[in-house]
């Protein structure tokens, strides 16, 4: 067991979880930056629909490249995958920085998305085989809230300090600073275990393996649908304008950090159960509140802070029961998440048209509860001893 452990740690190293978290980071950043590079393409008169293609072609992008990873995860070099990522990158921002034609930028973006997806899938492989996933994936999630903070208060300062093509520079120097660092990786997934805390999941674990893969379908329905049309349920259930609905937004993203600090704090120490059922439970009395609760502005910030929380917790502990029931799944759980995401917008935009506020938030309890359903039911109640 001594052996196991020491064999581990050195396969889940510092620097080499470091480096997969910027790989992941780098890789989203597109996706999680989305308003903004809407913003630096305004002088191009592109129409509505043209900017949601290409959002949809990167996202699709982003989905195809990580579940790639099903398939080379355990047969590929991952130094390999992830310098051949990194290259097409670069170019293709590089694209986005000298042609302002549409076709090019959507070839690119897609482009962009495929080799982001494709790092998604070496950062779920390595982190398959951690001895604290959840702690990892606390980490990369505080990180990236904080990106997303500094791009909702300050968009168009960090667009004039940058410039019009700036955000593509920006995306295009970090992945050219990944490039040298790769050799940073493990060649690839541990051979029969042996590095790895994990063995490989058995044919009797199939059932709860996708049945928590599938979770992640209605557990996205519920934080992109609330989100999406967060404005319009500011609107009907706390009556704020456009700006204090924006404030409001900014002020919730800043403490869903919490979130990710609580997962980091109890990774490992009350096993997955209890946790996942706590943050459901949060999120539908939550929800329960903002249906049947105050309807003044403070309350709604409160309620919309605290769905946030949970809606982060549980992101980290869903990524960490899969891993525990079937870690050769991680790669995915972002496809299905980037269906979920459309998925979930447009089942939220058509409830809250024809069934109103409390019919949106009605669909958000039962996506939740089915969330619950699908991941309760097929978790231990405490880790395994290791």
């Amino acid at each position: 067991m001594n052996l196991s452990v020491a064999l581990s740690r050195r396969f889940d190293t510092f620097p080499r979880i470091a480096y997969v978290n910027g790989l992941f980071i780098i890789g989203t950043l597109g996706t999680l930056i989305t308003p903004a590079m809407f913003e630096s393409w305004i002088p191009f008169n592109w129409t509505p629909t043209q900017l949601g293609l290409l959002a949809a072609t990167e996202l699709a992008g982003l989905a195809v490249g990580s579940l790639s990873g099903l398939y080379w995860q355990r047969r590929w070099n991952w130094r390999q995958v992830t310098l051949g990522a990194l290259l097409p990158a670069v170019a293709a921002n590089l694209v986005c920085i000298l042609r302002h034609d549409f076709a090019a930028v959507c070839m690119a973006r897609g482009i962009v998305g495929l080799t982001g997806g494709c790092l998604c899938a070496v950062y779920s492989a390595m982190l398959a085989n951690a001895k604290s996933p959840g702690r990892i994936i606390a980490i990369t999630t505080f990180i990236q809230i904080g990106i997303e903070a500094i791009f909702i208060f300050f968009t168009t300062s960090v667009l004039e300090l940058l410039g019009g093509s700036g955000l593509f520079v920006l995306m295009t120097v970090l992945c050219a600073l990944l490039v040298p660092f790769v050799r940073v990786l493990p060649p690839g997934w541990p051979a029969d275990g042996t590095e790895s805390v994990r063995e490989f999941s058995h044919k009797h674990e199939s059932l709860r393996a996708y049945a928590v893969l599938l979770s992640f379908l209605p557990f996205i329905v519920v934080q992109t649908g609330v989100y999406t049309f967060l404005g319009e349920i500011g609107h009907q259930a706390a009556h704020l304008n456009s700006q204090q609905t924006l404030h409001t937004i900014g002020v919730s993203v800043l403490f869903s950090a919490l979130g990710s600090v609580g997962a980091y704090l109890l990774d490992n120490r009350i096993g997955l159960k209890l946790p996942i059922a706590g943050a459901i439970l949060l999120m539908i009395g939550t929800l329960f509140g903002m249906m049947f609760g105050s309807r003044s502005a403070a309350m709604f910030l409160l309620y919309i802070a605290l769905l946030q929380i949970g809606w982060i917790f549980l992101n980290c502990y869903l990524y960490s029961a899969l891993i525990e029931v079937n870690n050769l799944l991680v790669p995915a759980a972002m496809p299905l998440a980037t269906f979920g995401s459309a998925l979930g917008a447009s089942a939220m935009g058509y409830v809250l048209e024809h069934d109103g506020l409390i019919g949106s938030l009605a669909l958000a309890v039962g996506a939740t509860t089915l969330t619950a359903l699908l991941t309760i039911p097929f978790i231990h109640s405490a880790e395994q001893p290791t």
